[in-house]
């Protein structure tokens, strides 16, 4: 993807009510980022007309502050279509304090191309068509969302470079929303509180991440805070998994990549992938994919 040239510009919105809204703001490519911080003493409409249709991601940040500020109460986020239609939305007054918001905003085209069946939220919003809310997606924000918000405010970089930067950091920011979101999902569709759910995830992290190293039930659920009848009960309900059964998928898929794409050799692949011994990477192979690591080379 190739990222355009940066618009920058800060914007001040002010009345004789006292309301006071300023906007940073960068366009480029299909992506704006928007940095706001309002203060508004009265009940407040403010009127859209958007020139083209968008996927917006608001996240509500501190509160008597114009930036981040990680010590106040969990914030959300909300994920909601902008349609080509004019709309209005009122604003609660705030009294003296300032209250902050980032938005990320996707153009409808660019999020076209990024969209995957492997992800229920985001198919739930590429379904609907009909704009903003009742319809929305409302989660917490984490640590890690936080973060890369910061990160793109405090770019290292300027010019083409920033762009890309920024690009990169606003995808990865819209991929931890989507996470979110799917784990939220699964945690009420399941019998498992959130934060099992969440200490699952980090189990199948893990197992993606460090595929080739052994691993126990019990190191496992240490490093994740879950106990062990509940990580083994509970993968299986989340994934369709054992936890060992997903591991050696990852295994295998990651195999047939090495000797399909990298011409590895069946020893080097064996021992990329965890095994200390090819004969048994070869039986294992064989199991799963119905012929030989050498067959497949050829």
């Amino acid at each position: 993807m190739e990222s355009g040239v940066l618009n920058e510009q800060r914007n001040i919105v002010q009345d004789e009510s006292g309301f006071r809204m300023q906007l940073d703001e960068i366009a480029f490519n299909q992506i704006d980022l928007r940095w706001g911080s309002y203060i508004n003493p009265l009940e407040k409409t403010l009127f859209f007309t958007p020139a083209k249709p968008t996927i917006i991601s608001h996240f509500k940040l501190a509160e008597d502050s114009p930036r981040l500020n990680r010590s106040k109460a969990e914030k959300q986020f909300i994920i909601y279509r902008e349609p080509v239609n004019a709309y209005t939305q009122s604003i609660e007054p705030t009294g003296k304090k300032i209250r902050s918001f980032f938005e990320l905003m996707i153009s409808e085209h660019f999020f076209n191309h990024i969209v995957t069946e492997e992800s229920a939220s985001l198919m739930s919003l590429y379904h609907h068509n009909t704009g903003i809310p009742p319809f929305d997606l409302i989660a917490q924000l984490t640590p890690a969302m936080y973060s890369v918000i910061n990160d793109m405010w405090h770019s290292p970089y300027s010019g083409h470079l920033k762009g890309i930067y920024l690009e990169a950091k606003a995808i990865e920011l819209f991929l931890l929303q989507i996470k979110q979101l799917d784990q939220q999902d699964q945690a009420v569709t399941s019998k498992l509180k959130p934060q099992d759910v969440a200490c699952l995830h980090e189990v199948k992290d893990t197992l993606e991440l460090h595929y080739s190293q052994p691993h126990s039930i019990t190191e496992l659920a240490r490093k994740a805070g879950i106990n062990q009848m509940k990580l083994k009960n509970g993968f299986k309900e989340l994934f369709g998994n054992t936890v060992f059964g997903y591991l050696h998928d990852i295994r295998m898929k990651e195999a047939k990549r090495l000797l399909l794409d990298e011409k590895m050799y069946v020893g080097e692949v064996a021992y990329l992938i965890g095994y200390k011994h090819p004969h048994h990477f070869t039986a294992a192979f064989r199991k799963k994919f119905g012929m030989l690591p050498r067959d497949l080379k050829n």
